[in-house]
């Protein structure tokens, strides 16, 4: 079984948290992508993030790794980490649009793993 490892940053600020909407869906999601060849976890959230929004993420603690199958032969293990931020938000050229959400009055076309992530940072 092939296994595809996905990390990018969850920001929350006030009881908000930061969401985007790329090129390939239509619904909002975390900043993120596939861990490339020689990257760590980590390195990958710290360069998604400065990809996809032009900003600089510290303090990374990981909150939690969904795995769900992809298909009959591969798995996608989404790493998420709690993260700060410095810099200003500028979308990059995939991203669509970004903004912030309420967590308790999210948007009804998020992401499956959008849910999950915020029940687990609410414990």
């Amino acid at each position: 079984m092939k296994t595809i490892k996905v990390s990018g940053p969850v920001i929350i600020k006030d009881n908000k948290v930061l969401l985007i909407k790329d090129i390939k869906d239509a619904f909002w999601k975390y900043p993120g992508g596939k861990v490339e060849s020689g990257e760590s976890l980590e390195q990958t959230c710290i360069r998604e993030a400065k990809e996809e929004l032009a900003i600089d993420v510290f303090n990374l603690k990981h909150l939690t790794t969904i795995t769900s199958q992809k298909d009959e032969t591969t798995k996608v293990e989404l790493v998420h980490y709690l993260t700060d931020y410095s810099g200003e938000i500028v979308k990059g050229l995939d991203i669509i649009e970004w903004d912030w959400f309420d967590i308790n009055n999210l948007p009804d076309n998020c992401a499956p793993n959008i849910m999950p992530v915020i029940e687990e940072y609410l414990k």
